[in-house]
């Protein structure tokens, strides 16, 4: 939000161009101002936007195959999607795609959003880069509904990076959301003339009276503000999304992590929005979901798996699919109630593996260790190599991490909960910066003697 005097300053600006910029530039500079002053009035309008819960994860040469297999699994169980793509400005050059946000959506009221960070992919040859495929082909499928704040070619640039093809995209039921909320204002909102007697001027807020052009699209940020009275921020459009999101990524500094944490919320909210607008139009049905009970967002990055790591094996969480197939014609009728399809024998099947995972998970966590912020380099495997070599037995192994301060966390099942004070003592200093530090020196040294 600016201040009064950047206000006025922005005014003056718009009104007092240089009269030696001329043309296409001078066009731009024209906008550019307009689209801060815009920015302005809703943010001093309307509250920012707040999201539903959503688990959040990212796709890059860092994650696990057992994450990605989680994903797969989760779009396997439902059938309706959001998805948007970033791209980023190059001088005298078509822009390049950068980042591809897909939201899963698990329930009304909960979701995983996946951020794929395309200049940061594992190699074509590894097993991970196969599976990123595998993400992708199980995604544009023709029992797929994926929404779209306008059409599916703006991942035509995409298919460079060899990830999906023409061919796949073209199988898909993309849904345009732009069209369909275009649509369903003008439907809602008629234009409704003033008479003399009126001294409202205000009440019409159909396209014309709004200011739009007929023939124009509404953009995201618009259609938020005026259908969920919310202020989207879109200050960030032309960010650099090509600089590694994940946090985990690279080492950087604070600075660079707050910078990143705007992108990735930006990136985010752009898909958790466009589930707003779907719920408020009636486009997906309203139910509630038992997938994540707590009132916390959980923020997932690459190693944070939401599946129990048991030992040495890997119970992959299943989701329920809450949502009815939408198709394009779906989209005339919104207003219309669906009633409720009766469960396939399928996804009974899924509902029970999932309830049955979810009693598996709390009683392996009945008594637990939580140890706070660990060294983000420990894996679940160094991690689970440790705490044998001290002698604690435990069940299960699993991350978390802080969506405020961004620190990790380390949950360790125990199975015998009457020593659970000693065995604490034995571990509870471990996996910070320094033993992480001798983890690796140790290893080295211990490589170093057997080669010789």
């Amino acid at each position: 939000m600016l201040s009064q005097r950047e206000y006025e300053d922005l005014l003056w600006k718009i009104n007092h161009i240089p009269s030696t910029i001329t043309g296409k530039k001078r066009h731009n500079l024209r906008t550019t101002f307009k689209k801060k002053l815009h920015e302005h009035e809703l943010a001093t309008k309307y509250p920012p936007f707040e999201p539903l819960k959503f688990e959040q994860y990212f796709i890059n040469f860092r994650t696990t195959d057992s994450t990605l297999i989680h994903l797969i699994d989760q779009i396997k169980s439902t059938s309706v999607f959001t998805l948007d793509t970033e791209s980023i400005l190059i001088p005298y050059r078509p822009n390049a795609p950068a980042l591809i946000q897909v939201q899963i959506i698990l329930s009304e009221s909960f979701s995983s959003v996946v951020l794929i960070e395309m200049c940061h992919l594992p190699r074509a040859h590894e097993h991970t880069f196969t599976l990123v495929k595998q993400f992708f082909q199980t995604l544009f499928n023709t029992d797929k509904n994926i929404f779209i704040w306008g059409a599916i070619s703006e991942l035509h640039n995409f298919c460079s990076y060899n990830l999906f093809t023409y061919e796949q995209l073209d199988l898909c039921n993309p849904i345009n959301l732009q069209d369909a909320f275009k649509t369903h204002w003008n439907t809602q909102h008629p234009h409704q003339p003033t008479t003399s007697a009126s001294t409202n001027y205000s009440e019409c807020i159909c396209e014309e009276c709004l200011g739009f052009q007929k023939k124009k699209t509404w953009s995201l940020q618009n259609a938020v503000a005026f259908e969920l009275s919310r202020w989207l921020d879109k200050r960030q459009t032309t960010s650099n999304f090509d600089i590694g999101l994940d946090p985990t990524l690279y080492h950087f500094n604070s600075a660079e992590i707050a910078h990143r944490q705007s992108l990735i919320r930006y990136a985010v909210y752009d898909c958790l929005s466009m589930q707003q607008i779907m719920l408020k139009l009636k486009l997906i049905e309203r139910q509630e979901s038992n997938i994540n009970p707590s009132n916390e967002i959980i923020t997932a990055t690459v190693n944070d798996l939401t599946n129990i790591a048991c030992d040495d094996d890997q119970h992959d969480l299943q989701a329920t699919n809450n949502f009815e197939p939408i198709s394009p014609a779906d989209i005339q009728d919104a207003s219309t109630p669906r009633q409720q399809q009766t469960l396939t024998k399928a996804e009974r099947h899924r509902i029970h593996n999932r309830t049955c995972t979810l009693k598996q998970r709390k009683r392996y966590y009945k008594t637990e260790i939580i140890i706070s912020n660990i060294d983000r380099r420990f894996t679940i495997k160094n991690i689970k190599e440790i705490i044998k070599s001290y002698g604690v037995p435990f069940s299960a192994v699993n991350f978390s991490t802080s969506s405020t301060t961004r620190k990790r966390s380390v949950h360790i099942g125990m199975r015998n909960s009457s020593q659970i004070n000693d065995y604490q003592h034995r571990i509870d200093h471990l996996f910070t910066t320094s033993h992480y530090n001798r983890f690796i020196n140790d290893r080295r040294t211990y490589r170093s003697s057997n080669k010789r």
